[in-house]
């Protein structure tokens, strides 16, 4: 990005300078006043022009782009890479669920390792600049990733499905989780394979592009593409999870009013509201999916079903496709960042992972709650001080209903921030494993 900076830069400062001196050069002597100077200035204006105006707005998006892109690529890598270790790390963190979590994070992490660096800089670069075998290589990973990502989530969405409407009988187990996985990886293999014989490295025009042997060939995998690994797999992932919704519905209200009669149920109850907190996460998991892919098929059956003149075909491409490639890139950063909001599990198990790093962040807050507490507790003092002088009135309480309500909640306060600095003396992974 900095190169690129310096790039534009530079010919910003030789456009103005080496223009400019032509129009003064010719402007001062009179012997250059001639036709073909007149027509040779007239083409230094039109440069000026462009140096002028447009190349810094040019720099200016290219920069925002580079700095979108690598903001996506740096949180894909470290959230995905810290998923992958938490659930490695820790035995109570590997289940049916965490595994099938893990493999879209390894989906997730081929698409920030891969393709999100070679898009960016196929967009601000023109032509193709990293030869025939990445040309082939690049579409394929970003396929299969991103067909591997949606066919995990179906299996989560049937593994949440079996374990609240049919929870007595047989589960998904470790080893038919491994199994399913491989399909996955098959499958998205199979759908995307296709793409390594289309895509084709021109390199006299340095071009990297599909090339079909009919246009109604591409149409047509496009929309297959786009019904196999979009509305298919999440109108069934739909389905499934309205009727989990439902049957959580039913089991909170039922467990509601078992807990109002009688006694005993707390285990029931604290497993029950896992699996929604899970089922909620897991929702939002689907939802940010859903919203961050549909501009990236919608680009696509635009420019394959769409009769586009050429201005509109060029802002396409120009600006339709990478905003919507961000979009999709930026959904393989946001899992990790909803898992780390959403479960505890998660977040306990990065608090056992990384102990010293959690605890640095949670003493580091309750260092700010440490100076409230101070600060209540002077306070508190000196009304009680106050009080205890005023023989005049006749009372050791506070003068009035006011000052009362005001030492109440001074003192609420004190012992909430005093419990919470002696927090700090067990460190945040003990403390968050009792949550």
């Amino acid at each position: 990005m900095y190169l690129l900076a310096v790039a534009y830069g530079l010919v910003f400062l030789l456009c103005i300078m080496g223009n400019v001196l032509v129009c003064v050069v010719v402007a001062k002597n009179k012997s250059m006043r001639t036709v073909t100077n007149y027509f040779i200035v007239n083409l230094a204006v039109s440069d000026l022009l462009v140096g002028l105006v447009c190349t810094p707005l040019t720099l200016v998006d290219n920069l925002t782009i580079a700095v979108a892109y690598g903001l996506v690529f740096l949180l894909c890598i470290m959230g995905n890479v810290l998923v992958c270790v938490v659930v490695a790390k820790n035995k109570s963190m590997r289940t049916v669920t965490n595994y099938f979590i893990v493999n879209l994070a390894v989906s997730d992490l081929l698409v920030g390792l891969v393709c999100t660096p070679l898009t960016l800089v196929d967009n601000l670069t023109i032509g193709w600049m990293f030869g025939e075998v990445m040309c082939k290589l690049s579409p394929i990973v970003q396929g299969i990733s991103y067909a591997a990502s949606v066919l995990t989530l179906v299996a989560i969405a049937v593994d949440r499905y079996l374990a609240v409407i049919t929870p007595t009988e047989s589960k998904l187990t470790n080893m038919r989780t491994f199994v399913i996985i491989i399909v996955i990886w098959l499958s998205a293999v199979a759908m995307m394979s296709p793409l390594a014989f289309v895509t084709q490295y021109d390199a006299e025009k340095n071009v990297c592009d599909e090339e079909w042997a009919t246009q109604d060939g591409q149409k047509n995998y496009t929309l297959a593409l786009f019904v196999l690994c979009y509305v298919a797999p999440l109108t069934a992932i739909t389905v499934m999870y309205i009727r989990v919704a439902v049957r959580l519905y039913q089991s909170t209200m039922r467990s509601s009013v078992q807990g109002a009669i009688q006694r005993g149920v707390g285990s029931k109850r604290a497993k029950l509201g896992n699996k929604v907190r899970v089922f909620k996460m897991l929702v939002v998991v689907v939802v940010l999916f859903t919203l961050l892919h549909l501009p990236l098929h919608t680009v696509t059956m635009l420019a394959d079903y769409a009769d586009l003149g050429f201005e509109d075909t060029k802002r396409l491409y120009f600006y339709g496709f990478p905003v919507a490639h961000w979009l999709t890139f930026f959904n393989s950063c946001v899992n990790p960042i909803v898992y780390g909001c959403m479960n505890r599990n998660f977040r306990s198990g990065f608090a056992a992972t990384f102990p010293n790093a959690a605890n640095k962040i949670f003493n580091h807050d309750f260092l700010h709650l440490s100076n409230i507490s101070n600060l209540f507790g002077k306070r508190t003092n000196d009304l009680k001080h106050s009080n205890e002088e005023s023989p005049k009135s006749g009372n050791k309480g506070p003068t009035n209903r006011r000052e009362s309500a005001e030492m109440v909640v001074m003192g609420n306060e004190v012992t909430k921030t005093q419990n919470a600095t002696a927090l700090t003396t067990m460190g945040y992974a003990t403390w968050v494993s009792q949550l």
